[in-house]
């Protein structure tokens, strides 16, 4: 029961982190670059905490979401190839499906996250 229910949760985990993912980077982005507030808005004083808030978002994240991702990229690439493939594409699939489902599209969360 153990080696099935590892595995098992640790791919639903890295869904989970999949289908975040762009509202992670929308998050760590703009407090990094100091827009956590949004662009039309000027932090002044505040912008080193955004950074460092920011900082500390990337660093959660990536302790939440490497460990999984890592493990379960390593079992599919010693399984089979193809399946690792299958595994990345799966993985930006959940990705893209989040922007369609929560932003409504790929032009309204390059506009959120680049302000194009």
């Amino acid at each position: 029961m153990k080696h099935k229910l590892i595995p098992g949760l640790n791919c639903l985990w890295a869904g989970f982190t999949a289908f975040t993912f762009p509202i992670c980077f929308l998050l760590i982005y703009l407090d990094l670059t100091g827009h956590g507030k949004g662009y039309s808005y000027d932090l002044g004083p505040e912008k080193d905490i955004s950074v460092m808030f920011g900082i500390f978002e990337l660093l959660v994240w990536l302790a939440l979401a490497l460990p999984s991702n890592i493990y379960v990229l390593r079992r599919a690439a010693k399984k089979n190839r193809l399946l690792l493939l299958a595994a990345l594409v799966l993985y930006a699939a959940l990705a893209a499906a989040c922007i369609l489902a929560v932003f409504g599209g790929w032009g309204k969360y390059a506009k959120e996250v680049f302000n194009i």
